[in-house]
């Protein structure tokens, strides 16, 4: 088990290329896991990882662990330069 993670704003270092890979990984995720596409495991994998973090609360449904990866999505977006002010939540489909 990890440490708690702080939510504190990470020291700057990441690449602009490595935030838009994450970018796209987490759109094909969030896209995949819409489709029904995920296996089970892999998604219970992503569930357990966010909630291990802090970003989606325990229990929570298939819809919030999409919701929980769009809105890291926008934060990276928002760290790569693509809004001038952090992003508000913008709901995922059902």
């Amino acid at each position: 088990m990890s440490a708690p993670v702080s939510d504190a704003l990470a020291p700057p270092g990441c690449r602009a290329r490595d935030l838009s890979a994450l970018i796209g990984l987490l759109a094909v995720i969030e896209g995949e896991l819409m489709a029904g596409e995920v296996l089970q495991p892999l998604s219970d994998g992503f569930r357990r990882r966010l909630e291990r973090v802090g970003l989606l609360a325990p229990g929570g449904a298939e819809r919030d662990l999409r919701q929980a990866i769009n809105n890291l999505n926008h934060r990276l977006r928002y760290a790569l330069g693509e809004y001038d002010e952090p992003p508000s939540t913008l709901t995922v489909p059902e």
